[in-house]
């Protein structure tokens, strides 16, 4: 196990961290913040008329390493799953983390979005609807994490809703807002460093 700090359990949101609208997933491939920044100016460009379709596709390619159709077919998606998060899980989990899933929705949501396979990368999925409870409550995190089996401050909640990290960290959990995949595990790994 690699772990050299206290951390011993990483629980991803769903909607927003897992699951993104297309423009988050397109950012989960560029390389870096300053990629992701211009792939965001860029999109302002285009969303203002600055920037043809054609020059945005081109310009996401570029930043991305996305190739023409890839990028169509991301941009034409409201919900995507999120290629790097998922897989950055793997690589928690094969490093000896426990990974899980806390998430306001419902049981058949859940089992609509995650396939068997996600049944074993994650130690737990919970969704608000089998618990009885959201977030940001504070009961919510405590019955996730007496489902994983580790204290508050041994886990790292990642969610892009401020409010659902600020009752993490309430709830003695260390916090990640979520607003690219580069920045997101640029801040857990400083977190799993100590």
């Amino acid at each position: 196990m690699e772990t050299t700090s206290s951390i011993k359990a990483v629980i991803f949101d769903c909607f927003g961290v897992l699951y993104t609208g297309s423009l988050t997933e397109l950012a989960s491939n560029c390389d870096t913040p300053e990629a992701v920044k211009e792939l965001y100016d860029a999109t302002r460009a285009a969303d203002h008329g600055f920037l043809s379709r054609e020059e945005y596709i081109s310009k996401v390619m570029e930043l991305t390493h996305l190739g023409n159709q890839e990028v169509k077919a991301l941009m034409a998606t409201a919900q995507v799953r999120s290629r790097g998060v998922f897989e950055y899980a793997k690589e928690l989990k094969q490093r000896g983390y426990k990974t899980a899933v806390l998430s306001n929705i419902g049981r058949d949501t859940i089992q609509k979005l995650f396939k068997e396979e996600d049944y074993e990368l994650f130690t737990a999925i919970i969704a608000s609807g089998d618990i009885g409870v959201t977030k940001p409550h504070i009961t919510a995190y405590d019955r996730a994490l007496d489902r994983i089996r580790v204290q508050p401050s041994e886990a790292i909640m990642i969610d892009d809703a401020y409010s659902n990290v600020s009752g993490a960290i309430e709830a003695g959990m260390k916090g990640v807002v979520f607003t690219s995949f580069v920045e997101m595990k640029s801040q857990v790994e400083m977190l799993l460093r100590g």
